[in-house]
């Protein structure tokens, strides 16, 4: 099962996607959980946002979490897509290093 997993993920993470141009910030705050409002404060001017200094870090900090440093760097060029794509990618990977994890806790225990 775990094979299965880890090859759908590789396949999905090497293929280009077809809505890749598609992707808004919209669509990256939804996938990562950080406001637009945020997102476009990280990405680009700063001081039009009263709370700047108050959230910037904390902001910046769980972007580079979520995205990784890739991710984050496509987003500050303004490549959305490029950075959506980041995302995924390093989800596909958490989540099939967590079964692969699982399994050999299950194996550990049978």
């Amino acid at each position: 099962m775990f094979a299965r997993i880890a090859v759908v993920a590789a396949a999905l993470a090497v293929a280009p996607s077809a809505f890749a141009a598609d992707v808004t910030l919209a669509d990256l705050s939804r996938e990562t959980g950080v406001s637009e409002r945020h997102l476009r404060m990280v990405a680009g001017a700063r001081t039009p946002y009263p709370e700047y200094r108050i959230v910037f870090d904390r902001v910046e900090r769980q972007l580079k979490n979520t995205l990784g440093d890739e991710g984050y760097h496509y987003l500050l060029k303004g490549e959305v897509a490029a950075a959506s794509e980041a995302y995924r990618e390093r989800a596909a990977a958490t989540a099939a290093r967590e079964k692969g994890a699982e399994a050999a806790k299950a194996r550990n225990q049978g």
